[in-house]
């Protein structure tokens, strides 16, 4: 009696390891540790099937290159060893990395587990966003604004190098006493009244609206803006008082204008006449 007891109990795990050998083939899953595989590299020969009499299914992998295929059996990653790697929680935004204006703050995470065996590689350790800061600004302005008049604009024509070719929001810079800027942004349009040009600037289609008393729109793109003059563009005037211009298409055009007036709206409604290099 024990003995028929003993046997049918044996068969019975046996018919239950059956059923879930079928179900992971119905599943399309296999075992890497049931089949004993752990591959190196790209391994064909590495490859997990299931063939129970009327029931088959597609064969998969206990290689690490199953990792970039996707077809690894359900397993692998467990039997072979293969971790991910983890990172932990961002930490605290650091300082911004100025006194005053724009500057950068960034903050970062740490690796809590690097990966192992093919694993997937860690994300991003380090974020950075720009930040602002306004206080101690005073002295840098009155440099700045010393600085701006000595400058002189250096200029292209918009529609031939102009890398904008959308419409955009830009960032508005006030003058250089109030100096009020977004934080988001640091491009921006400024119109200027020219009040003497060279006879050489009516010679020059691309240079040609650079004539007295014509009022001239000049980008200042992402690209010219300077970090040691505040995040402005060299040659952008001062409001009341006469700067210089000078067309670099034109050698001999150049002149003098006056700063009057920035867009909210930039590039100009017509586009801006010229850009700041």
């Amino acid at each position: 009696m024990l003995c028929n007891t003993a046997a049918a109990a044996k068969f019975a795990l046996a018919a239950g390891l059956l059923a879930a050998v079928a179900t992971d083939v119905v599943r399309g899953e296999g075992s890497c540790a049931a089949a004993r595989k752990c591959c190196a590299g790209q391994d064909t020969d590495c490859a997990v099937t299931h063939d129970v009499n009327f029931i088959s299914s597609q064969p998969c992998y206990c290689d690490h290159g199953c990792l970039d295929m996707g077809d690894c059996c359900s397993d692998f990653k467990d039997y072979c060893g293969v971790l991910d790697c983890k990172v932990g929680e961002w930490g605290e935004w650091g300082a911004c990395s100025t006194n005053c204006g724009q500057g950068t703050s960034k903050r970062t995470r740490s690796i809590t587990h690097p990966p192992a065996n093919g694993g997937r590689e860690c994300l991003d350790l380090e974020q950075v966003r720009s930040c602002r800061k306004e206080g101690g600004c005073e002295s840098q302005r009155k440099k700045d604004k010393i600085s701006a008049l000595r400058e002189t604009a250096m200029l292209l024509p918009s529609r031939k190098w102009s890398s904008k070719r959308k419409a955009k929001t830009y960032d508005v810079r006030q003058n250089l006493k109030t100096y009020v800027e977004k934080v988001n942004k640091d491009e921006y349009c400024i119109v200027f009244t020219v009040s003497k040009a060279a006879k050489a600037c009516l010679e020059n289609k691309d240079t040609w609206e650079l004539r007295k008393g014509n009022e001239v729109c000049v980008s200042c793109e992402s690209k010219a803006v300077r970090e040691k003059l505040g995040g402005r563009c060299s040659g952008h005037g001062v409001y009341d008082l006469q700067t210089r211009f000078k067309a670099v298409v034109s050698p001999h055009c150049h002149g003098r204008w006056e700063r009057i007036r920035l867009e909210e709206d930039c590039p100009c409604k017509n586009g801006p006449s010229f850009i700041f290099v």
